[in-house]
């Protein structure tokens, strides 16, 4: 795991591990898409499975909005979140809308086979 996240391609979606100490800065949030950003180009994939952890802490909405605009790094990416003991939040409502407007789908779930179930029945391979 690479600062509180590890990034891997599995199979047919890449694969994001968030640990209980990631970080999600904005200073940090560039080097974590562009990581993103190159195993999906390497691998042909739009699917994204980010499992783990939500960061801790209240982020305001300037930094709720940045980090969902930064999911267009992958073009028409489906992103599918399953974190431990999820429980939807006003913050969680708007990046999913913030990150639809650039074309990402996205969607939250607590239980991560759920969440990869969502993105093999809808994503393109």
């Amino acid at each position: 795991m690479h600062d509180g996240f590890g990034v891997q391609f599995r199979d047919d979606h890449i694969h994001v591990e968030l640990g209980k100490d990631f970080k999600a800065d904005p200073d940090r949030r560039e080097e974590f898409w562009a990581m993103i950003g190159d195993l999906c180009k390497r691998h042909n994939s739009q699917r994204v499975l980010v499992e783990g952890y939500l960061p801790p802490g209240d982020h305001d909405t300037a930094d709720v909005i940045d980090a969902g605009q930064k999911t267009a790094v992958v073009p028409r990416l489906w992103l599918a979140f399953a974190l431990s003991g999820f429980k939807p939040t006003d913050q969680t409502e708007l990046f999913e809308v913030i990150a639809a407007a650039k074309g990402v789908r996205v969607k939250f779930f607590s239980d991560a086979r759920k969440a990869l179930e969502w993105l093999r029945r809808n994503a393109p391979h």
